[in-house]
């Protein structure tokens, strides 16, 4: 590749023109793309090299840092459920199963990396124009990077592929459809309908597609092409995948485009206003239908991190009112797996946001009885009774007073009769102090 070819290249990342107030004004990328139209054909094999190159050195590092997170995300998961298991303040490293010294770093060439974006989408755009078939197959492959998808999108409009509508569905999945539409959907929609891509195809890769995320943005594909017969499927087969997605304390914006959609999946009218309280979390609903996907392993692949997005949650109100809907559903034959993970989340339920603490260990009491989940109830009142029923030990009111009493006495072993004589030494303690400002 000679000198003028590589300069001419690397001007294809400058998108912007050097006068930002004329935008007749060609940009370094303009320039660029005229001169290398008139270079002719010979152009191709460099453009294409170069964006192979980069597509493979961008899916390296992605590679790489997934795995180098999925080790982490795996610890960190191994460490809520210690912590929950072994209480908060515990040496858990003796029951790892993943040494803390055995997690992989990042390598440093993975940390400075900065993705070439604007470089492969002017490579794109440079062998859009010149429509070269040659080009088909390296922007087939480029729609796979999600940076690319829009503008790769764009050339196989120009320029035919034989390969393109596998790789144009699957890059439905990699973008979000509702942020910049116009710039970044919309193009992916126009390549769709240019190909012809029909309701039969877009419903056979819905239903072999796992990610929640994926499926919904599928299903949102099939709202904008024509039925063919084929049918959609019924927004109901998405629900799992929007409760995951309802449950993401990361995007605001997807928590709250996912918690509408289930309302009108649901029939809910009531109306909401998701600005207002921008930062909290799902409806108590909502939580309890999580918290039941992911005792029985769903989304599939995705149930640990809805365990972790629930766990990250637990101390809200309507968490806590999740958990207690739970522990307190007159079953004859409650769901076991579900009991179990209502009581893990129950370990970190916050007393403020129930409306009445000893009810919910009542419900903790019965369910210590329960053959299935005996265990997990004991540790879940054993671990909250300095909120849950010392309080309520000590309160004016008789009969609340005696059943906690009766409640604690059946359960506790010496430990809980010491932190239960901490507990009335600290508030006699600032009974004492209180009384003394008083009279000063």
């Amino acid at each position: 590749m000679g000198r003028k070819l590589e300069e001419l290249i690397e001007n294809l990342s400058i998108w912007q023109t050097g006068d930002y107030g004329d935008v007749d004004s060609p940009s370094p990328r303009d320039l660029a793309i005229t001169e290398l139209r008139t270079m002719g054909p010979q152009a191709v094999p460099a453009l294409i090299e170069r964006l192979d190159g980069l597509l493979a050195a961008t899916a390296g590092h992605r590679e790489r840092v997934d795995s180098v997170q999925a080790a982490w995300t795996a610890w960190y998961e191994e460490s809520d459920r210690l912590s929950d298991e072994h209480g908060p303040g515990v040496d858990v490293e003796r029951h790892r199963t993943i040494p803390s010294d055995s997690l992989p770093q990042r390598s440093v060439e993975d940390t400075n990396y900065r993705d070439p974006y604007d470089l492969k989408q002017g490579i794109i755009e440079a062998l859009r124009q010149l429509g070269d078939q040659r080009a088909a197959p390296v922007l087939t492959a480029a729609l796979s990077d999600r940076t690319c998808v829009p503008a790769a999108a764009r050339a196989l409009c120009d320029i035919y592929a034989d390969r393109a509508v596998p790789a144009l569905l699957e890059a439905v999945t990699l973008i979000d459809h509702n942020t910049n539409r116009s710039i970044v959907f919309d193009p992916l929609l126009a390549a769709l309908r240019h190909y012809g891509v029909s309701m039969a195809q877009a419903r056979e890769r819905f239903e072999s597609e796992t990610s929640p995320q994926g499926r919904v943005r599928l299903m949102h594909l099939m709202t904008q092409l024509p039925d063919d017969g084929a049918g959609r499927p019924s927004e109901s087969q998405i629900r799992d995948s929007l409760i995951f997605l309802a449950l993401d304390d990361k995007d605001n914006t997807g928590r709250w485009q996912a918690v509408g959609a289930l309302n009108k999946i649901d029939g809910c009218t009531a109306e909401r206003d998701m600005f207002s309280d921008w930062d909290a979390p799902p409806p108590a609903d909502v939580v309890r239908s999580a918290i039941a996907l992911a005792a029985h392993g769903k989304p599939l692949g995705h149930d640990r991190e809805l365990t972790s997005r629930l766990r990250r949650i637990r101390h809200t109100a309507p968490a806590a009112r999740a958990v207690e809907a739970m522990l307190l559903q007159d079953s004859p034959e409650p769901d076991a797996q579900e009991l179990r993970l209502a009581l893990r989340l129950a370990l970190g339920v916050h007393t403020s946001e129930l409306d009445d603490p000893l009810r919910f260990a009542r419900a903790l009491h019965r369910l210590s009885s329960h053959p299935q989940v005996r265990d997990s109830a004991l540790l879940a009142l054993r671990r909250t009774c300095w909120d849950l029923l010392f309080p309520q030990m000590v309160q004016v009111d008789e009969a609340r007073r005696r059943e906690a009493r009766t409640i604690f006495d059946a359960i506790a072993t010496p430990h809980e009769h010491t932190r239960f004589a901490d507990y009335t030494a600290s508030r006699s303690f600032w009974n004492k102090l209180r009384q003394r400002f008083k009279r000063g």
